[in-house]
């Protein structure tokens, strides 16, 4: 669901397109960039029917997916009926959407990140079913590095004030 949201607001704020969601919180949203599977449209009976299991990714190179995962090559659980709707592709592309990491036959957007931010980075699959607490999923550490470095470039930005000098004093 965040990623479907993360691209639902990001046609919304990024690409201009007003109404953008996902037609499993608004069945009948004006601009469906999160829509149902074609092949679940007809089922009527849902159960053991969704996209679900490993399945394989391929990652572009220079990406914040690839940075986490140093390589480009791999394989994710699913879970889900919805899918990006590649009828809006090139639209949300051309507004700085960058679809970072594909179905191996292209058809499909496992993951996606805003080119020029730090770390805007969603993705179909779910990370957490491959994350443990000795060994988190590379998508969580590249975030918590991704945190570090920015709360570090605002630190320097922002010179100190004395504020907590005052007090001490």
């Amino acid at each position: 669901m965040a990623r479907q949201l993360l691209v639902s607001a990001g046609a919304r704020n990024v690409a201009g397109l007003e109404g953008a969601n996902s037609t499993e919180c608004e069945p009948n949203c004006a601009v469906p960039v999160i829509d149902l599977m074609d092949d679940q449209r007809n089922v009527a009976a849902k159960g053991g029917t969704m996209r679900l299991g490993a399945y394989p990714c391929t990652l572009e190179t220079g990406s914040n997916a690839w940075d986490a995962y140093g390589t480009g090559s791999i394989s994710e659980r699913h879970r889900h009926r919805w899918e990006f709707n590649n009828a809006y592709r090139e639209t949300l592309q051309a507004a700085g959407l960058r679809l970072s990491g594909l179905s191996p036959d292209g058809k499909l957007v496992e993951v996606i990140e805003i080119a020029d931010h730090p770390y805007f980075l969603g993705c179909q699959f779910h990370p957490e079913f491959k994350s443990r607490p000795l060994k988190p999923h590379p998508l969580f550490v590249r975030f918590i590095k991704a945190s570090a470095v920015q709360a570090n470039t605002r630190r320097r930005a922002r010179p100190h004030t004395g504020a907590v000098e005052a007090i001490v004093n």
